[in-house]
């Protein structure tokens, strides 16, 4: 079963988490599934909107999966891992759990259900990985920080309430209202919309998180290139190197 399916269709890409059975946990495939598929909408010009949602009816995801623990959740993250400026909306059905709500926060809108709960235990559970630094910028300060500090579940009307989500919608209609936007947004100038959203972006106050993962972006590029692979080679073998900037 393919963890991450992108679809994509009248300028929307249609990113689905798909791994129902486990509530969407996040593994390391879905990580890996995701950064790929944040590339994949950055670099096509034929999708100007993305929708990101979780298969079946139980959770949009429960967050880190402890049984398959990911290396790196953050490169999960919507406008984190991948640079974009091009829109992407979450649609919550179910739980959206730890690194579920970061990846809801990330993302540029959010539709969620009635039902939908959005929970970060990392207080409770005494594991934190920082990514939540971006949360009070974009919420309520108090209210955020009582969120995150007591792990207790937040309603779909408390996150409406806080900036947390653009819109609550009756149980099952998440993904529906969440194209329906997408389509009108993917209708508009596409220039105009991408130059919004990065005027946008820019006046949110740097968290940490957001100084510290492109700098992490770029040193494991360079830590995995073939350039550093050819200067350890060259070294030993006492010749000059040959860099090929890749």
């Amino acid at each position: 079963m393919t963890a991450v399916i992108y679809e994509s269709k009248d300028g929307i890409a249609r990113i689905t988490i798909n791994r129902p059975e486990a509530r969407n946990a996040l593994n390391n495939d879905v990580v890996q599934g995701l950064q790929q598929a944040w590339l994949r909408f950055a670099r096509d010009d034929n999708d100007r909107v993305a929708v990101v949602h979780g298969a079946g009816d139980q959770a949009f995801t429960s967050g880190a999966d402890l049984k398959d623990l990911p290396r790196d959740v953050w490169l999960a993250m919507p406008n984190l891992s991948v640079p974009c400026d091009k829109p992407i909306i979450a649609a919550v059905n179910g739980f959206a759990v730890g690194a579920g709500s970061t990846l809801v926060m990330l993302a540029d809108m959010a539709v969620a259900e009635d039902d939908a709960k959005f929970i970060y235990p990392e207080a409770k559970i005494g594991a934190f990985a920082g990514i939540m630094a971006g949360f009070p910028p974009r919420l309520q300060y108090k209210a955020d920080l009582e969120w995150l500090m007591t792990g207790d579940p937040m309603s779909a009307q408390r996150a409406y309430e806080v900036g947390l989500v653009n819109r609550v919608v009756p149980n099952g209609q998440a993904l529906t209202v969440a194209m329906e936007l997408a389509t009108k947004i993917a209708g508009n100038a596409p220039l105009v919309v991408q130059a919004m959203k990065s005027i946008a972006r820019g006046t949110l106050p740097p968290s940490p998180t957001a100084l510290y993962y492109p700098q992490r972006r770029m040193l494991d590029g360079i830590a995995n290139s073939e350039d550093i692979k050819e200067g350890v080679a060259s070294f030993k073998e006492k010749r000059p190197p040959r860099f090929a900037g890749r």
